[in-house]
């Protein structure tokens, strides 16, 4: 998922960054060529579709997504081999005609099967981002919308007069909304995975990698390994032993409980560490659950209740924050802090 978003975010960027400098400096000559842009295009629209496959998570027993997405990659890339043969000036209306109907019907159809990919996976439950979903569905609406009055108004970007370009131009809309949902709804909140300005500068080193199968022989394994790490990096004079058992008990017994149903399902654990801050991820198979909604083990309805308490015990010592799905857990221990953390239960 991380992937795929990153390499989403670098093509809007690319392309942003291209028409910006063409249209400063370069006097339009990449916007003159608008097979050029539609070659970029076809690229993004692979992009997306990639996105889709691995949003919110990769389904492996879902065939149909990958037949689909299939599909649209082969349509796209038959596409370019045409327009590719037709760019010389011997049939100027036809590689006209290719560029302003069968390109933009290939976009719409890509962003349908986009949205196909999307809504077909969102029918099975994932608590952790129904509440998110539901704004996500304004915010495209929304985006629809402004994408018309812009279209229609060329003033006001002038840009969009340009046909071959609506389509990055919805991309771009649609993507800028979402992004402002997404911040909003998990970015300003201490339970999900922000990162402060400072971290840019913490220097954080990765010290440790592993990736096993979902089963309790294996999560045995990494739990010596982590052992080992922890002799081996002296963290005795951070932290007690105790409370580190509780850190690698907690988060991997979660992740197996939780992301463990199935006999491909993957356990990976990484651990960086800076000159202030000892950062441990493990990320589970599962769909995830919404961390806010956690009930407190000391509440009058839940005294009796024997689970829960682990995660309630890792917040009060550590800095205990989730990814957007809830099935990445990132345990951040501050190595300045006295060892001494019995006073914070």
């Amino acid at each position: 998922m991380k992937t795929s978003f990153s390499i989403l975010a670098g093509f809007f960027f690319v392309g942003d960054l291209t028409i910006l400098l063409d249209t400063l400096f370069l006097k339009n000559q990449i916007l003159n060529h608008p097979h050029a842009i539609s070659t970029f295009l076809v690229l993004l629209s692979f992009v997306l579709i990639f996105f889709g496959l691995h949003f919110p998570t990769f389904f492996r027993n879902f065939p149909k997504l990958l037949i689909v997405s299939s599909f649209v990659f082969g349509m796209g890339m038959m596409l370019l081999v045409v327009d590719l043969g037709l760019l010389n000036e011997v049939y100027p209306e036809a590689s006209l005609i290719l560029l302003k109907y069968y390109y933009n019907a290939y976009y719409v159809f890509t962003f349908v099967i986009f949205a196909y990919l999307v809504i077909a996976k969102l029918r099975f439950n994932f608590p952790a981002i129904q509440t998110f979903i539901e704004y996500i569905y304004y915010a495209t609406f929304f985006s629809c919308f402004f994408f018309l009055i812009v279209c229609y108004y060329t003033f006001l970007i002038p840009l969009t007069s340009s046909y071959f370009l609506h389509f990055f131009l919805f991309l771009n809309i649609l993507f800028l909304f979402c992004f402002i949902v997404f911040l909003f709804h998990y970015s300003f909140t201490k339970d999900y995975l922000t990162h402060p300005f400072s971290f840019l500068f913490e220097r954080s080193k990765q010290i440790f990698e592993e990736k096993i199968p979902a089963n309790r022989f294996n999560s045995r394994l990494i739990k010596e390994k982590l052992w080992n790490l922890y002799e081996k990096q002296n963290w005795r004079k951070t932290m007690d032993s105790f409370w580190f058992q509780i850190l690698v008990d907690e988060t991997l017994d979660n992740a197996l409980e939780h992301g463990g149903k199935r006999e491909d399902d993957i356990i990976t654990v990484h651990v960086f560490e800076s000159p202030k801050y000892i950062d441990v991820y493990v990320i589970d198979s599962g769909k995830g659950f919404n961390p806010r909604l956690i009930p407190s083990p000391i509440d009058s309805d839940r005294k009796l209740v024997t689970g829960g308490r682990g995660i309630h015990i890792l917040k009060k010592l550590f800095m205990v924050r989730w990814n957007f799905l809830g099935n990445e857990v990132n345990i951040r221990v501050d190595k300045t802090k006295s060892s001494d953390w019995k006073t914070n239960l």
